[in-house]
């Protein structure tokens, strides 16, 4: 019998409003014995993300909810340690969607399970630049904002994972690109170390005269991130036929209350002259996801896309560097080394 056992986080209880550490708990449970076509994964880094929070409440409208005493999900990189697998090998780096917890037991034919692809930088960029986040944002531009050079792109939470992904595409593309983030360091990072054109701070009390001077010819396309407030302002500057891909509503998540991933469709396509818009999932285009990690991999080792991580050390502080997460206490994509 294997003897190893698996330190995981699990949800503890439903949060009351916002997400607190007190809603996980540690449980170490033992490993069972690998079978034919099975590999045991070491992991080594985990993604924090987002659109995790919603799947913590009791009901959720378009996710499935996280049960209670559940491992939290989540993209993983980890190592191959042990294999009864031809396709998997010893030594093996692997992305996989195992969650908050230090071993996995994979199958060879699990679709959310792939070998990494070789790179001269960190295998991080698979949990960041070239995994979900990268991956959101190209879609998001390419399937659906469509930005054209000489046009004027806006980016919410423009210094996390996605934003800051989906700005400088914009500026390959050779679009004006104006982002939107929470503090005045952030801002200078946006601008300074990402390159987009401008940044606007969304807690300055002149935020809304701040994005109409950054958008002196209005806005062509909004990468929509967060929702609220700063939605119902950047609406105000939006052209006839701009368009807004939906990635999330980050502004909500943490209210304790369900997201309807549709809520934000509606406020658009309600509006005098509706933006071309829609709410998206990067599973959408799981064919071209091969084609999407090359490019976006090319573009971050060639530095046309630069990123920043923020790294929590220890399985054991996950919940916490996860609230920060949520209340913003962080710049780029959000990690923890286990």
């Amino acid at each position: 019998m294997n003897k190893l056992v698996n330190p995981a986080i699990v949800l503890d209880s439903y949060p009351q409003g916002a997400i607190a550490t007190d809603n996980f708990r540690l449980s170490n449970n033992p490993l069972g014995e690998l079978q034919e076509g099975e590999f045991l994964v070491e992991n080594l880094w985990l993604s924090l993300d987002p659109y995790t929070r919603p799947r913590l409440n009791k009901t959720t409208a378009y996710v499935e909810p996280i049960g209670l005493g559940n491992v939290i999900q989540g993209e993983t990189i980890g190592k191959v340690v042990e294999s009864k697998s031809s396709e998997y090998l010893v030594g093996d780096l692997v992305g996989t969607f195992s969650g908050w917890q230090k071993y996995y037991i994979a199958h060879e034919d699990e679709l959310m399970v792939n070998r990494l692809p070789d790179t001269h930088l960190s295998p991080t960029l698979f949990l960041g630049v070239s995994g979900t986040p990268g991956r959101a944002a190209y879609f998001g531009l390419f399937k659906i904002g469509k930005p054209k050079a000489g046009e004027t792109m806006v980016v919410s939470a423009a210094s996390g994972a996605v934003g800051s992904v989906a700005g400088q595409i914009g500026k390959m593309l050779g679009c004006r690109v104006v982002g939107i983030a929470g503090s005045e360091e952030k801002c200078r990072y946006v601008v300074d170390e990402l390159g987009f054109d401008e940044c606007v701070n969304y807690k300055d009390d002149n935020f809304s005269d701040a994005i109409a001077k950054a958008c002196p010819d209005g806005v062509d396309v909004y990468f929509e991130n967060v929702g609220g407030r700063t939605s119902s302002i950047v609406a105000r500057h939006l052209n006839e036929g701009s368009r807004v891909p939906i990635c999330g509503s980050a502004a909500l998540y943490n209210k304790g209350k369900d997201v309807d991933s549709n809520t934000l469709s509606r406020f658009y396509s309600s509006l005098p002259t509706a933006p071309e818009n829609r709410f998206f999932l990067v599973t959408e285009w799981m064919n071209d996801a091969a084609s999407a990690v090359r490019w976006l991999t090319d573009a971050a080792e060639a530095g046309q896309i630069k990123f920043r991580e923020t790294i929590t050390d220890g399985l054991e502080n996950t919940p916490q560097a996860f609230v920060d997460l949520l209340e913003g206490n962080h710049f780029g994509k959000p990690l923890v080394r286990i």
